[in-house]
Formats: C-alpha cells, structure tokens, sequence
C-alpha cells in the first residue's frame, strides 16, 4: 500500500479534520475515550503486569476508535460498541502489533538505564513508589546522552506504531507489513508530523490551563487524528481535504 507524500502544512489538517469529526458527537467521543483511559485504570492496578497487559491490547483500542471515525463519516451511528469492535475481527494482529511495541519499548527502556537514565524511567514508571523523590533529587541531574538516545529510539518506534492499527483493520496487512509500512509513511511525512506534534504539544499545554475540560476534548482528538491522518496519507486521493490556512 503506496503512501503519499504531503506538505507539512497536512499535520494542522490532521487536527483540524479531527476537531470536526468530534464536533460532530462530543459526548459520544468523550465517552469512549473516558471508557480506555478507566479501562487503563483499573488493568493498571494489577500488579507488575497491568501495564504490560493494557500495552498489549492498546491498539485494538485505538482500532475501535478509528472504525468508530470510519462509520461515522460514513454517516453511521457512533456507538460505544466501537471500544471493541478492533477485537473483533483484528484481534489478534493488533495485540501483535502491541507486543512488538511493547518489546520495542523495554529495549529502548534498557539502553537509556545502561547509558545512566535509569532514575529518569523509575521516575516516569506509574505507580514507582520513590517516582516524586527521584524525580526531585535525581532526574534533573541526567545527562543529555541517554536523552538524545532514547528520543532517536523512540521516534521511528512510535512512526512505526502510529498507522499500524488503520492499516490493519482496513487494508487487513500483518503487523509486521503493517508496521514496516507505517514507519516508511512517517518517516516520508515528518514534516507534517513534526507540525503536527508541536500544534498537538501546544494545545496540550493550554488544556492544562482549562483543566479537565479541556483534556475531555484532547484526549478524544489525539485518538481521532490517527484516522484523519491515515485518510490523509493512505485514503482516496478524493477523501482529502484541501488546507485552508
């Protein structure tokens, strides 16, 4: 599957095509975003492997929300059923493609704490009983080292992550081919990402500012934007909406 190649322009058209699509059932969104974030809540507080687990079926969560994007645009209902509809069908592949990333994620973990950024993971771990001590006494002490690396790890990861559940459920790929995929379609784009990962960075940090309010909103537009995102790279040439700036 051909990906196209946009302006960096494209990754304000992402937010935007987000915003309308929640626009158009607020209460609808924040409900199913509301239902993974207390999904991650209480899998979280088994011990050890909570996290591990909800890693693992994360993107058949994120697979719901955009076949939730994909029937609603098609004028059909939005229902709270869409939280699991990525398990119907794809369940499989995309726990594989959790598990990759979740693999991916403790390599990365692991050579940032032999390069001495292991008080920076303790300190960002849910749940680490000395998390507010470290990151008080330790974290600011880091070195940049372990920090350029992590961040030169992770960001082909999480590119290669980004388009794999879409391209899944709807171009029914493996995760391998999906993954390989995803992560060509990033790196060809990251113009676009790059503009839309800063607009994304500052409207998070406004939403700070209204509170829970404004992250009822966020939250339910980063999930979105997978969607408009992948319509914009991989979607009908006519499906994309021109950029009014």
């Amino acid at each position: 599957m051909k990906a196209r190649v946009v302006s960096a322009g494209h990754g304000w058209l992402w937010i935007k095509q987000a915003f309308l699509l929640f626009k158009a059932n607020p209460l609808m969104w924040i409900a199913l975003c509301v239902g993974i974030v207390l999904t991650g809540a209480v899998i979280g507080m088994i011990p050890v492997i909570g996290a591990l687990f909800f890693q693992l079926i994360a993107p058949a969560l994120t697979a719901g929300l955009i076949l939730g994007c994909d029937a609603q645009k098609k004028g059909e209902p939005l229902e709270m059923s869409h939280l699991l509809a990525g398990f119907k069908n794809h369940g499989t592949p995309l726990i594989t493609v959790g598990g990759i990333y979740l693999t991916g994620m403790l390599i990365i973990a692991g050579i940032v704490g032999i390069l001495g950024g292991e008080p920076l993971i303790l300190a960002l771990t849910a749940g680490h009983p000395d998390a507010k001590t470290i990151a008080d006494t330790h974290v600011m002490n880091i070195g940049l080292l372990p920090v350029l690396v992590g961040l030169t790890l992770l960001l082909p990861l999480l590119m290669a992550y980004w388009f794999a559940p879409a391209l899944i459920v709807f171009a029914n790929m493996s995760p391998l081919a999906a993954m390989k995929t995803s992560l060509i379609a990033g790196l060809k784009n990251s113009a676009a990402f790059l503009v839309y990962g800063l607009i994304t960075f500052g409207l998070m940090l406004l939403s700070t500012l209204a509170l829970m309010l404004g992250f009822l909103v966020m939250i339910p537009l980063a999930f979105i934007s997978y969607y408009t995102s992948y319509q914009d790279i991989f979607g009908p040439q006519e499906t994309v909406a021109p950029i009014n700036v």
